[in-house]
């Protein structure tokens, strides 16, 4: 058998030596420099508790100028827990009151779609004791939490979705009004910006939405560029028996497909409650869904992860590129968690 023959080693070349060198010297000051811990997120807060609470969201991107509202559904949220009621109607009296809001992407704040005319809404609730209900792509209601409350209440189903849906509230009595308002169209009107470079665009990192468009009319001479304000908004709360209760509603984002569904109606995703806590969350919807994160944090509670602490670790390990925000509560605590500012706010019976 004929012997292999060794094959002489060239000698590194110049450059190949510079970047080895280079390389060495970026290793020997990375082990030289000190751990940087990462930074908390912007929107950090919680602690024990105990007796009846209730923790509320204004929705990921929604500001400090905006706090009063989420404060005042808690408010409102304490005096049902005050009077003796569930958790479950307490987290609703607070959603309802964020859906009232206009300032808020819910309800009749809710963000008008691409065409200019089409309101699309998702809410969703869940209980303690494993309740749960929603409706997605609802229209034409002004508060679409109260229906997926109807849902529950009144149907075998966990789930009603678009023109079934609607024409499930409007026969239980639900007002057919179109929850359009001033802020609304504000909001609508300063996103109507850049059609040409948004709709003129070949590269693969914009959407086609003339290819796929899909609402009942021709798109608009104008197309949205998408700016963010606020998102969906919700509850949780612990009553006077250790009961828990989630509430989740949502306008969702503008610049999508018609029927477009996000986290919130969800099993799992948007929302969770079950006998270790309640758990509600804001954000991009799909990376939302793609963790089952609701669930994932109601998990680390009923492992005994205090509930700010569970929130914290979550939003950490989300990707940094798109926006979360959680609010918990549990058997002894609280916790608020977001990774850009979110308007929020925490009230006890007590």
């Amino acid at each position: 058998m004929p012997r292999s023959r060794a094959v002489p080693r060239r000698p590194p070349s110049a450059a190949a030596r510079a970047a080895a060198a280079a390389l060495a010297l970026l290793a020997a000051a990375a082990l030289a420099a000190p751990r940087v811990t990462a930074a908390p997120p912007p929107t950090l807060a919680g602690g024990r508790a105990g007796g009846p609470l209730v923790v509320t969201h204004g929705g990921v991107g929604s500001g400090p100028e905006l706090a009063d509202g989420p404060r005042a559904a808690a408010d409102t949220a304490r005096r049902v827990l005050r009077a003796g009621g569930s958790a479950l109607d307490a987290a609703l009296a607070a959603t309802v009151w964020l859906e009232d809001d206009p300032r808020f992407n819910a309800g009749t704040g809710a963000n008008i779609r691409l065409d200019g005319r089409t309101i699309q809404m998702d809410a969703a609730l869940m209980t303690g004791e494993g309740r749960f209900a929603a409706v997605a792509a609802i229209e034409r209601v002004r508060n679409p939490v109260l229906v997926a409350r109807a849902v529950m209440d009144s149907t075998p189903h966990l789930l009603l979705a678009g023109e079934g849906a609607t024409r499930f509230a409007h026969r239980l009595g639900f007002a057919d009004v179109v929850p359009v308002s001033p802020e609304a169209e504000a909001k609508y009107r300063a996103r109507m910006r850049r059609q040409a470079e948004v709709l003129g665009r070949t590269d693969t990192a914009v959407f086609d939405w003339r290819r796929f468009w899909n609402f009942p009319g021709p798109m608009p001479a104008d197309v949205l560029e998408w700016t963010k304000h606020g998102d969906t908004v919700g509850a949780v709360a612990r009553d006077a028996a250790g009961r828990f209760a989630a509430t989740l509603s949502t306008g969702g984002t503008s610049v999508t497909l018609y029927g477009r569904v996000g986290d919130v109606p969800v099993y799992g995703c948007g929302l969770y409650a079950g006998p270790a806590g309640a758990v509600a969350l804001t954000g991009e919807g799909e990376e939302i869904v793609r963790r089952a994160l609701a669930r994932a944090v109601y998990d680390a509670m009923a492992r005994g992860v205090p509930a700010r602490r569970a929130v914290e670790d979550a939003v950490r390990a989300f990707p940094e590129h798109a926006d979360v925000g959680i609010v918990a509560v549990d058997r002894h605590g609280w916790g608020v968690a977001a990774n850009r500012r979110m308007a929020w706010g925490m009230a006890g019976a007590d």
